[in-house]
């Protein structure tokens, strides 16, 4: 299975080596296929176009997915505040369509700023303090925030990981807590796994990852009695996983869906521990071919990955250091196979949404290059690069994790939701 990036730092811009091919105008039978789409990769997404007169590459720090022809974007919202012996942070999730101008809020915990305006009217008389100082105190006695991992986006569904910590110096006993949750990014509303794959088989995923469950712990018992240190270490945390049939994600496993459950739990501290349990396949549902027309296919080896279109392909395959991915479009003339290269792009490749079927229609087209150019400004950086038509040549695992607690010292970024675009 195919591992994904954390989502976190999609306001952060990752340096990339765009590869340009240089060459004469080929004839017509050599022209480049015509193809248009967004391909996901590292932490950017990079919109490719091509036709006969050559290819043009853009990329931007931005998350989009594709839903009944409306592509949406996804990002984070930092809020919070500082003071010199305590931090308050908070994470907020928002969608929106790009040729709309309203964000839909998809999740918010209040958590850490009833918690703020608790502490205030508590300490009326501290001020805060600019986290960036370099003479903030790094140690706050009193630390709460929460953090959005975004895990996987599959179409209209986006998987989650919220984790909640709250330090608080002579309050309640320490807090930590984790949770993992689907929604939809065209409402915000969380989604069952009754309204995704329908009851039937949703009850039979249930137990099965029950079973699952049962089985891991059983066995983390019997090493523990058996004298593995590490596991009777475990077995000491055991009681304090509890299934939950609402903290679920969906996953993909070989283009086909699954369901990847996280059972949270608590160490002899209080810290937030998860067991991730492996991928559980589920029937198809009616809204999965949609999805996975954007998957890839692996090849055995998993040396190449590829996309396939009717008109053409995209593979990846490693650069020789294995620190990037060399991204190709392919042509199809007859029975002979044309490469061309795209781009050299951070790991890994993940996600490619075609953009020529149906293809962009000028509102469309604005919009997409709208939501690209907001997103480079945040940074006060714009990559573009493109190149004329050039030469072509022939061509289930479980986790145990420890949810650790954020630097309570971190930059608060305080974005404004994007209700308005320019």
């Amino acid at each position: 299975m195919r591992r994904r990036p954390s989502w976190n730092s999609w306001v952060v811009l990752v340096a990339v080596a765009l590869v340009a091919a240089c060459g004469d105008r080929r004839s017509a039978s050599q022209a480049l296929p015509l193809a248009e789409f967004l391909f996901a990769a590292g932490d950017s997404t990079y919109w490719v176009r091509s036709d006969a007169e050559g290819m043009r590459v853009r990329s931007a720090p931005i998350l989009l997915t594709q839903v009944n022809g409306r592509t949406y974007e996804i990002f984070l919202t930092d809020d919070g505040a500082e003071y010199p012996d305590a931090s308050f942070v908070t994470a907020r999730l928002w969608a929106r369509d790009i040729q709309r101008t309203d964000s839909v809020s998809l999740f918010a915990d209040t958590t850490v700023l009833a918690e703020l305006a608790r502490w205030r009217r508590q300490f009326p008389r501290e001020a805060e303090i600019d986290p960036a100082d370099e003479n903030t105190p790094d140690d706050p006695r009193t630390v709460v925030t929460d953090e959005i991992d975004i895990v996987d986006v599959h179409g209209p569904w986006i998987t989650i990981e919220h984790l909640l910590n709250l330090d608080i110096d002579g309050g309640p006993a320490h807090r930590h807590e984790g949770r993992r949750l689907v929604i939809d990014v065209r409402t915000g509303q969380r989604v069952t796994l009754d309204s995704l794959f329908g009851s039937p088989e949703a009850q039979r995923v249930i137990v099965d990852a029950q079973r699952s469950l049962g089985q891991l712990t059983d066995s983390i018992r019997s090493a523990g009695t058996g004298g593995d240190e590490r596991a009777a270490i475990a077995g000491e945390t055991l009681e304090s996983f509890v299934f939950e049939a609402t903290s679920f994600g969906i996953t993909d496993v070989r283009r086909a869906p699954a369901v990847a459950f996280m059972i949270p739990g608590q160490g002899s501290d209080g810290e937030a521990l998860a067991i991730h349990l492996p991928p559980l396949g589920v029937a198809e549902p009616a809204w999965w071919p949609q999805v996975r027309n954007t998957l890839p296919e692996w090849a055995p080896d998993s040396a190449r990955v590829r996309w396939v279109q009717d008109a053409y392909e995209v593979a990846a395959s490693p650069t020789p250091d294995g620190d990037a991915l060399a991204l190709v479009l392919i042509g199809r003339r007859g029975t002979a196979k044309l490469e061309w290269p795209i781009a050299t792009v951070a790991t890994p490749a993940y996600q490619l949404i075609p953009l020529d079927n149906p293809p962009l229609d000028s509102m469309q087209r604005a919009a997409l290059a709208r939501a690209f150019d907001v997103s480079t400004s945040l940074d006060g950086l714009v990559q573009r690069a493109a190149f004329r038509a050039a030469p072509h040549r022939n061509a289930p695992r479980l986790l145990w994790r420890h949810a650790t607690s954020p630097s309570p010292r971190r930059a608060v970024r305080q974005l404004t939701p994007r209700r308005a675009l320019p």
